[in-house]
C-alpha cells in the first residue's frame, strides 16, 4: 500500500499555530481516503532527525509522497531537535522507488531540487523561495491537499491552490527543471512557489484508490447501499427484521429487495438519482450488464447531491415564505434584517444553484435565524443536527466541497482524466452524504391536481384534489397511489406538499399528517398541462418576465421556461400556469420585489410579436 509521510518540524514547548493548523488540517482532509484503504497516512507532528530518518527507511519501498513543513534553508531542513542536512534527506528519498511527489513547504527550499535531482529522484517537487509567510504557506498547503484528496492531479491541485491564495495574497508558481534552478539567484518575490515537473506523467499523478492498492475490483453501490440501509434503519428499526425474511435468498434477490426498500422510503428527488445509480444497463437482448464507472455515473452523483441540497433550501425557504404570508395577514412587520431581505431576494431571483458552499452555509443559517426569531419551529427538526455537521472541520462539509467541485469539473469541456478512480472516491463521499439522509424516511412528497372548487355561502372555498404520493421504486412510476382529499388552503391548489409520514400512535390511531407547501419552489409540471405522468421541477431562477425550472430526475435537461405573460400557444395547448404565476406574484411582493404579474397585460402574447416564446420552451 502506498505511504504518504507528513513531517512537521514543530516545537513541542512552543508550537507555531500556523504549522499546527496545517498539520491537523492535512490529516483531516486525507482521513476519509486513508480510512477507506486508499493509502497509508503517516504523521510526524514533531519531526526530529532520527524520526524522519527512521520513517524514510521504514517506508522506503512504499513511500509515494513526502511532505515537510517548517523552517528551512538552501541546503538544510530545520527539525525539532537540530538541523538536518538536505543532501542526507535527498539520499534517503533517492532510495524510494515509488516516490511520486516531494512537497518542501519551508522558506528557501528551491535549491533542494538540485540536491534531489543529484540522487536521481524522478518525483514532482514543490519548493519555495524566500520569504514565504507562515499563514500563506499553511493555506496554500491545505488547499493543495484538499484538491489532491478530491482526485485532482498534482498540477491541477497546484493551480487550484494558487487561485485560492491569489484572492488575498499575490501568489506565483514558476515551473522549472533542474537546469533552470539558479543557485546564485537572489529571489525577492513573496509567496513564490516552484514546481519541478520532470515529466508529464509526474505532473498528472493522482492519489491511489483502494482498488489500486488491494487489486480487488471496486464494486459500485456496495458501500452506498449499506450506508443508506443503515441510515434508514435508524428511523425504522423494523427494517432490519424485514430484511432477515429474505436473507436466505440469493445475493441478487437480496440486493433487489434492499434497493426497493431504500427507494420506496425516500422522496422522489432523492430516490430517482439513486434509482439511476442502482439500475444496471442491459444489452439489446435483455441481458444485465455490470454497472459502469463512467461520466454518467458521476453526473448521477451530482444529481443526488443537488437534489439533497435543493430539498433543504426549498424546505427552509418555503417556511420563511409561509411565515411572511402570516405576518402580512396579521399586519405585522417581519423581523427581517437588511441582510436577510437581500438574501431572500437573491434566492427567488438568482436561485441557489451557483452558491459557493460557504455562501450556502450562511444562507441556511440566516434563514434558520429568521425562523427562530419568528418563533417558528423547523418543519424538519432533523436539519438542526445536519447543521452541526455543516462545519469545515466535519467530513460532511468536505463532502459538500467535493460535489460542488465535481459538478464544476463535469461542466467543463476538457473532461476528466481518471473517471474510474473518481467514481470510487465519489462514492466514498456519497456515503458520507447519505449517512445523514435517513431522516427523509419520515417525509414524503404529494402532488395535487384535478382541482374542483366547492363554494358555500357560509364557508370558505374548499378544494377537492386528487393526491399522488411521489415515491419511486425500480420502476419510477410504479408506486403511484391516488386518493381524493379536501383542503381549504387555496395555496395547496396545484401544489407539491412535503408531508410528514403518518405513524401509528400508542393507541393504534394514525397521527394527523402535517404538511408544508413547497410550491412554487418545487412543482409538478403534470398538474399544469393535464398529463398523467409525474414530472417534477425545482425552481432555478427568475429573469425579466420568465421563470426557469430544472428537471429533478433529469438535471442535464435544458431549463424549462414559464412566461408571466401567457402565449397563444399556451391557450391552444390548454396549458394553465395561472396558479404558478399568482404564487410567484405573491412571493415577489412578500420580499419587496416588483410584482412581475402586475407588470404584464391580461391578454396573451401574440404569436406575431417578438415575444413569441412557447411557454414550455426548453432553452439553456
Amino acid at each position: 500500500m502506498d505511504t504518504l509521510l507528513f513531517c512537521f518540524a514543530n516545537d513541542r514547548d512552543h508550537p507555531l499555530p500556523s504549522l499546527r493548523d496545517e498539520d491537523d488540517g492535512i490529516d483531516r482532509l486525507l482521513d476519509l481516503r486513508s480510512s477507506k484503504g486508499h493509502f497509508q497516512k503517516v504523521r510526524d507532528s514533531f519531526a526530529s532527525t532520527s524520526s524522519v530518518a527512521d520513517k524514510l527507511a521504514a517506508y522506503q519501498q512504499t513511500l509515494s509522497l513526502f511532505h515537510f513543513s517548517g523552517h528551512a534553508g538552501s541546503s538544510v531542513l530545520q527539525l525539532e531537535d537540530t538541523v538536518a542536512r538536505g543532501v542526507g534527506i535527498a539520499q534517503l528519498l533517492g532510495r524510494c522507488p515509488n516516490l511520486k511527489l516531494v512537497f518542501l513547504n519551508g522558506c528557501s527550499t528551491l535549491q533542494h531540487i538540485r540536491l534531489l535531482a543529484a540522487q536521481n529522484v524522478k518525483a514532482a517537487i514543490i519548493a519555495t523561495s524566500t520569504p514565504i509567510e507562515d499563514k500563506a504557506a499553511s493555506v496554500f498547503a491545505l488547499t493543495f491537499y484538499r484538491a489532491l484528496a478530491n482526485q485532482h492531479s498534482v498540477e491541477e491541485s497546484l493551480d487550484i491552490a494558487q487561485l485560492k491564495l491569489q484572492v488575498s495574497e499575490a501568489t506565483t508558481i514558476q515551473v522549472v527543471d533542474r537546469a533552470m534552478v539558479d543557485l546564485s539567484e537572489e529571489e525577492v518575490n513573496r509567496n513564490l512557489w516552484y514546481f519541478h515537473r520532470p515529466s508529464d506523467e509526474a505532473a498528472r499523478w493522482e492519489l491511489p484508490t483502494a482498488a489500486e492498492q488491494t487489486a480487488v475490483d471496486y464494486k459500485p453501490n456496495s458501500a452506498l447501499r449499506n450506508a443508506l440501509f443503515n441510515a434508514l434503519n435508524k428511523y425504522e428499526p423494523s427494517l432490519r427484521e424485514k430484511f432477515m425474511q429474505v436473507s436466505k435468498q440469493s445475493p441478487e434477490s437480496q440486493i433487489l429487495w434492499i434497493n426497493d426498500a431504500i427507494l420506496s422510503r425516500l422522496p422522489y428527488p432523492i430516490a430517482e438519482p439513486l434509482r439511476r445509480l442502482f439500475t444496471p444497463p442491459f444489452t439489446p437482448e435483455g441481458k444485465k450488464m455490470p454497472i459502469k464507472c463512467d461520466q454518467e455515473r458521476l453526473l448521477n452523483y451530482t444529481a443526488l447531491f443537488e437534489s439533497a441540497i435543493d430539498l433543504l433550501v426549498i424546505t427552509m425557504l418555503a417556511q420563511v415564505l409561509d411565515r411572511l404570508i402570516r405576518y402580512r395577514k396579521e399586519g405585522v412587520k417581519p423581523p427581517m434584517t437588511t441582510e436577510t431581505t437581500a438574501l431572500v431576494q437573491r434566492l427567488v431571483t438568482e436561485g441557489w444553484s451557483n452558491l459557493e458552499p460557504i455562501q450556502l452555509e450562511r444562507a441556511l443559517k440566516n434563514l434558520s435565524a429568521f425562523l427562530m426569531e419568528s418563533q417558528v419551529a423547523l418543519f424538519i427538526p432533523e436539519m438542526q443536527e445536519l447543521a452541526r455537521h455543516f462545519d469545515e472541520r466535519e467530513a460532511f462539509y468536505e463532502c459538500v466541497l467535493f460535489f460542488d467541485d465535481l459538478r464544476r469539473r463535469l461542466a467543463k469541456s476538457a473532461g476528466l482524466a481518471s473517471i474510474p478512480s473518481l467514481c470510487q472516491v465519489g462514492e466514498d463521499q456519497l456515503v458520507e452524504l447519505c449517512k445523514r439522509l435517513g431522516f427523509w424516511a419520515n417525509y414524503q412528497l404529494e402532488s395535487y391536481k384535478n382541482i374542483r372548487v366547492v363554494r358555500f355561502f357560509y364557508r370558505q372555498e374548499e378544494y377537492n384534489h386528487e393526491k399522488a404520493v411521489l415515491r419511486t421504486t425500480q420502476n419510477p412510476y410504479e408506486d403511484k397511489s391516488f386518493q381524493e382529499v379536501k383542503m381549504i388552503n387555496p395555496w395547496a391548489s396545484q401544489s407539491v406538499l412535503l408531508v410528514k409520514v403518518r405513524r401509528e400512535t400508542a393507541t393504534g390511531e394514525p397521527e394527523t399528517a402535517d404538511f408544508l407547501n413547497l410550491s412554487p419552489l418545487l412543482i409538478d409540471r403534470n398538474v399544469y398541462i393535464k398529463s398523467n405522468v409525474f414530472d417534477p421541477y425545482s425552481f432555478h431562477s427568475s429573469q425579466t418576465g420568465t421563470l426557469q425550472f430544472k428537471h429533478i430526475a433529469r438535471p442535464e435537461d435544458p431549463l424549462m421556461s414559464v412566461l408571466f405573460k401567457p402565449t397563444e400557444t399556451e391557450l391552444l395547448q390548454k396549458q394553465d400556469f395561472t396558479t404558478l404565476r399568482e404564487q410567484f406574484s405573491t412571493v415577489f411582493t412578500l420580499v419587496s420585489l416588483p410584482d412581475p404579474l402586475a407588470m404584464t397585460e391580461n391578454e396573451p402574447v401574440s404569436e406575431n410579436t417578438d415575444l413569441n416564446i412557447d411557454l414550455l420552451s426548453l432553452s439553456d
